[in-house]
């Protein structure tokens, strides 16, 4: 299969958009804990579990952008 130009740059920034909403969801998840430097318990706010629930909505937002991708290129 061949890509127009526009058809490569579209890929690319939806591939794009799928890596940064991933990156996005594992920092949010991830980079808040302990062991890790500029975590919450560092500067005092425990308790900050909002965090994991927007990691998981970026995590699940990159699942969907792939599978409606993955659906509409099938067709």
């Amino acid at each position: 299969m061949r890509y127009t130009q526009e058809g490569r740059e579209a890929k690319n920034m939806k591939m794009l958009i799928i890596i940064i909403l991933v990156i996005l969801g594992l920092y949010w998840l991830i980079d808040h804990t302990a062991p890790l430097p500029l975590n919450h318990e560092q500067f005092g706010l425990y308790q900050h579990g909002v965090h994991r629930i927007v990691g998981v909505v970026f995590l699940v937002a990159a699942g969907l952008v792939w599978w409606m991708w993955k659906a509409k290129k099938t067709e």
